[in-house]
């Protein structure tokens, strides 16, 4: 099965071999995809995602001072009027006024161009169309004292890094091979249409077999996809027509002989 997905790209001669396979080799094959595509999103992980989410952290870590909060309130070593603003997203944005304990409006948060904003009592976050959340700390006040500084943003991004990449993996092969086994179906309903328009007399486990694999080029392309910072226009039409090409070919491979006329 290793090669099986060079030979589902480069060969339509190997779909006589699919074709005649049992469907759940064909759930095996897909779930093989799954692992590879697993993996190469760890990479995407490993050198697209957690560069950003490390320089947020070591931004926490320099940029915001300590805050404490202790019995429903909130304070910093100076309560002095703080705003934070993120070097690369424009959009991460907060105030600390742990002076403050009048309510922030949408407007204030508006004018001060940030999302959200703690003061003394409550956070308080811009949510879309402009309405603001307001999370009232005095209402579940907690006898125990917590400080969020640097030690604590540097043990958080080194336990999320400990989950990010066994979790990132499991979320990916879930996802794929829910994505995949789907997307089959509805490939096999197509191959169904060709199969009685070419009158290829198929049966159904056999098209559902192609449509799987007639699958690879595609997910062979989104993987790389994952690696390099490109996009296709219209890849979503480009794969429906790719795929599609690979059924028609490969189903008409496969078609069954008609008897001789006597």
């Amino acid at each position: 099965m290793i090669l099986d997905p060079l030979n589902s790209i480069t060969s339509l001669s190997f779909y006589k071999k699919v074709a005649a396979q049992a469907w759940s080799r064909s759930l095996i094959y897909l779930a093989y995809l799954g692992i590879v595509f697993a993996i190469v999103f760890l990479v995407f992980l490993k050198l697209r995602v957690w560069p950003s989410l490390d320089a947020t952290f070591k931004w926490l870590e320099t940029s915001v001072p300590a805050i404490t909060y202790s019995k429903g309130r909130v304070s910093t070593p100076t309560n002095e009027k703080v705003t934070v603003r993120h070097p690369t997203i424009n959009e991460v944005a907060f105030t600390l006024d742990t002076n403050r304990t009048e309510p922030v409006t949408a407007q204030m948060l508006a004018a001060e161009k940030v999302s959200a904003c703690l003061t003394s009592n409550a956070l308080y976050v811009m949510q879309p169309g402009g309405k603001v959340e307001v999370y009232d700390f005095s209402k579940a006040p907690s006898a125990q004292t917590k400080v969020f500084d640097a030690k604590f943003y540097d043990e958080l991004s080194r336990n999320l890094r400990f989950a990010l990449y066994p979790i990132g993996f499991a979320a990916a092969f879930l996802l794929f091979f829910v994505w995949k086994l789907t997307a089959s179906l509805f490939y096999s309903s197509i191959a169904l249409l060709i199969n009685g328009l070419a009158e290829t007399g198929l049966p159904y486990p056999a098209l559902f077999n192609i449509s799987v694999y007639a699958q690879t080029l595609v997910i062979a392309v989104q993987c790389i996809l994952l690696l390099i910072p490109a996009q296709v226009p219209q890849f979503t039409l480009l794969a429906a027509v790719a795929t599609t090409i690979y059924l028609w070919l490969a189903i008409k491979k496969n078609a069954v002989p008609r008897p001789a006329a006597v």
